[in-house]
């Protein structure tokens, strides 16, 4: 009897390898382009065309000096093994610093502390609202015209809200190229962009660590005045369902909606607060809906020349409104978690196998980062049923300043599509 001819894969209609492709993550649909012209042409107008939106298993993104200045280093954990190198468009990804990572895109500030969006998988960039709209900013120019420096003034929603001009409050003045440095904390945003106008992104910010929002299309930020006693100082931000979760460096939460079209918004405590500074505070809200507030513990390695700090413990507290108490986690099942500069986030592993369930995936956050600009990074993944943390990779490849390493999930959509 003769052997059956081998199967000629590269004879597949072209929609039927599309309906293969679009199942693939993106370390395998590049590798497929090199199969033969039709794969190539097939992967090439999926892209193109925007149709290829499978979700992606998160991914690290770092810079070296060997990708240069314009191109950024993806490191899939769906493939550990082939780092890809994304080309990135002008101005150069090495002069901004990143401040948030949400649904594939990044919160970029400029050499100038301006920010913008950045998709790294397909090089689109959006502008957000200029620095100078934020409540508590003052651009100052020198006697031609030309923006010299920015000054900060300090005053909040609480205690140190009244007052009558800005000669009545604490002031600091930053050149604009540093200035980002000393404002930003974190940025999340609500939605892809790529999928819709109606995003939002939210801005942990000083003085005070306050917040700030901008719907896509406004032309400033709508500071969030809390009106209370107390200055709140927030640490961490979610949305879900229509509203922010915005979380306090001692464990209160606020629910802020910003939903509606004008430039108002709604906020209530819901959570008092629960913590000492003890960390940092994640808030992350998790598969079955529940909301958990994660402690990230650092101490200084004596061991290293510079005394670096490394994440040395992670608990786990799970939120119950109704006795405005914790419950503490013993371990997150079937799940992974992501904190960090990036947006908090609850994956399932029967989703994403390539993740390790109970455990932690962290980066360094942006404002501890401005503070330790050139020392190593602390990049790992936390075992959170032995309490034992280990690095991502060994010896660390990437450049430490300024774009840190940072977990993103990519997102191949496109803004415009059929563009």
């Amino acid at each position: 009897m003769d052997t059956p001819a081998a199967a000629d894969w590269s004879e597949l209609p072209a929609d039927v390898l599309g309906l293969i492709l679009l199942n693939l993550e993106f370390p395998d649909l590049f590798r497929s382009a090199a199969v033969c012209k039709l794969w190539r042409a097939t992967a090439r107008d999926m892209r193109r065309l925007g149709l290829y939106s499978r979700a992606q298993t998160p991914c690290l993104l770092y810079t070296t000096a060997a990708a240069g200045p314009r191109a950024a280093v993806l490191y899939s954990l769906a493939d550990k093994t082939t780092p890809y190198t994304v080309p990135l468009p002008d101005p150069p990804i090495a002069e901004r610093h990143i401040v948030g990572s949400s649904h594939g895109w990044l919160v970029t500030a400029d050499h100038r502390s301006e920010l913008h969006l950045l998709n790294p998988a397909t090089g689109e960039q959006l502008d957000l609202p200029p620095v100078a709209t934020i409540e508590h900013v003052r651009p100052l120019y020198d006697d031609t015209g030309n923006l010299n420096n920015y000054k900060l003034v300090y005053y909040d929603g609480g205690g140190n809200s009244h007052r009558s001009n800005d000669d009545d409050m604490h002031t600091v003045t930053h050149p604009p190229e540093t200035f980002r440095e000393f404002l930003y904390l974190k940025a999340v945003i609500s939605s892809d962009p790529s999928r819709g106008d109606d995003y939002t992104v939210m801005l942990i910010h000083h003085p005070y660590l306050q917040l700030s929002f901008a719907r896509s299309g406004d032309k400033k930020w709508t500071w969030i005045k809390m009106g209370n006693n107390e200055c709140e100082w927030f640490e961490d931000c979610i949305y879900h369902d229509g509203v922010f979760y915005a979380q306090t460096v001692h464990g209160a939460i606020h629910a802020i909606d910003v939903v509606s079209a004008s430039s108002s918004f709604t906020h209530r405590l819901i959570l008092k607060p629960t913590m000492g500074e003890l960390g940092t505070l994640y808030i992350v809200r998790t598969t079955e809906g529940d909301i958990l507030q994660v402690l990230r513990v650092t101490e200084e390695d004596e061991d290293s020349e510079h005394k670096e700090e490394r994440t040395t413990g992670i608990g786990m507290f799970k939120v119950d409104y109704k006795k405005q108490d914790l419950d503490e986690v013993d371990d997150i099942g079937n799940n992974a978690l992501f904190i960090g500069t990036s947006y908090s986030i609850c994956l399932p592993v029967k989703d994403y196998p390539h993740l390790m369930p109970n455990h932690v995936y962290f980066d360094d956050d942006y404002g501890y980062l401005v503070h330790r600009k050139h020392l190593r990074r602390d990049v790992g993944v936390y075992d959170y049923t032995n309490d034992t943390a280990i690095d991502v990779w060994n010896p660390q490849p990437w450049l430490n300043w300024p774009l840190a390493p940072l977990w993103i999930t990519p997102s191949f959509t496109k803004t415009a599509k059929y563009s």
